[in-house]
């Protein structure tokens, strides 16, 4: 092999490494676009109260099990603001809800497919996230 064909050879391969460079840049930044999921704000409604539009707050249960399905604050949110009660689910009497706060079971479709299963408490100034479940997978939780 010559000279110049050597000097071609090792061009060839700088210009094909620089070019799958290129490429896994380009699907990375694409990737992480498509991860980055946005929701809409979630609007306030008094359908079932102003319970929806009140400050957020996650019990340790509830972050453990988002935690081990996998389960985005920002998906609560989106669950809490485009859900469907489930009424056999939740809790609406005060003397059968826990806390002392109404519940409410709230089940829909999160961005990337999930069937999700969020349980809020409607309490007076709050609304509290007291669980999260995936309906259609099991996971193996160490929440108590």
């Amino acid at each position: 092999m010559t000279q110049s064909s050597k000097s071609k050879s090792k061009g060839n391969a700088v210009t094909f490494i620089i070019m799958l460079l290129l490429l896994a840049i380009v699907f990375g930044i694409k990737k992480c676009k498509e991860s980055k999921q946005t929701y809409p704000e979630r609007p306030v409604t008094t359908a079932e109260g102003d319970w929806r539009s009140h400050k957020l707050v996650y019990t340790k249960h509830a972050r453990c099990r988002m935690d081990c399905r996998e389960i985005s604050e920002a998906e609560v949110e989106f669950i809490l603001s485009s859900g469907t009660i489930n009424t056999e689910k939740s809790k609406e009497a005060d003397d059968e809800a826990t806390g002392k706060c109404p519940t409410y079971a709230l089940e829909g479709n999160t961005k990337d497919g999930q069937h999700v299963r969020i349980v809020y408490g409607a309490c007076d100034k709050i609304t509290k996230v007291i669980t999260a479940i995936d309906l259609g997978e099991d996971h193996t939780c160490n929440c108590r």
